[in-house]
């Protein structure tokens, strides 16, 4: 589940995920504004009406990006995305 620290939001996991793949550092990243509002995807997984069935799948930096309400974050390859 996702917490209210800013290291236990979605958008702090999902560029720690993103840089992981790349090797980027997560500093060196495109902001994530550029494809998704951020405070909109925190706020989304914050909210009472978010279950572990939410899911968010959106573009970044060349990869599907994959968020659930269940606290998961998952970065998909393009033999992944083709399944």
């Amino acid at each position: 589940m996702w917490g209210q620290r800013e290291e236990d939001t979605p958008v702090y996991a999902v560029v720690s995920a993103v840089a992981d793949v790349t090797g980027d550092d997560p500093c060196d990243l495109p902001p994530l504004a550029r494809v998704i509002d951020p405070d909109a995807l925190n706020a989304l997984f914050s909210s009472d009406s978010a279950s572990d069935d939410t899911v968010v799948r959106f573009q970044y930096v060349g990869h599907t990006v994959v968020v659930t309400g269940a606290g998961d974050v998952e970065i998909l390859t393009e033999a992944e995305k083709e399944e």
